[in-house]
């Protein structure tokens, strides 16, 4: 059986993850980047009541440019979504599980979230480098909503 380098790429990257896990157990997340880049929610808005099962997440980001998957250019990077779900430890990639992990790797600012069940969600914004690693310092933001 031969493997292409992309698959061993993405199982070795998925090792590499669980083991991270595994190894250094809860992990404090880090603090948002104070003055430099950010990246903030524009909708939906911090605590509001979300009608229906889906909503538009929305971002806006300064001092740092939103680039495709893939680019390793310093001050760029790409926006992921962890939705309901913790960031993983720092120097980890951020995995991809659908529905739970979302990457935006065609610069994409805003990404309908569906299929959401009812109560109390909190999604976290992440900006990861090519490889789908946060930068460093982390750019964050957080939102809380809820489905009635």
């Amino acid at each position: 059986m031969t493997l292409s380098i992309h698959t061993y790429l993405k199982s070795l990257t998925i090792g590499l993850f669980i083991f991270t896990l595994v190894s250094c157990g809860d992990t404090p997340e880090p603090e948002p980047t104070e003055g430099g880049a950010s990246i903030s929610f524009v909708h939906p808005e911090d605590g509001s009541t979300i009608e229906g099962n889906s909503v538009i997440l929305r971002l806006d980001a300064s001092g740092i440019e939103i680039v495709p998957a893939g680019t390793m250019q310093s001050g760029t990077g790409h926006h992921h979504f962890a939705v309901d779900a913790d960031l993983p430890p720092v120097g980890a990639p951020i995995p991809t599980v659908e529905g739970t992990y979302i990457h935006l790797g065609q610069a994409q600012t805003e990404y309908e979230l569906t299929g959401l069940a009812s109560g109390e969600h909190v999604v976290i914004a992440v900006v990861g480098d090519g490889v789908h690693i946060p930068v460093e310092p982390w750019v964050v933001d957080t939102v809380r909503f809820v489905v009635p």
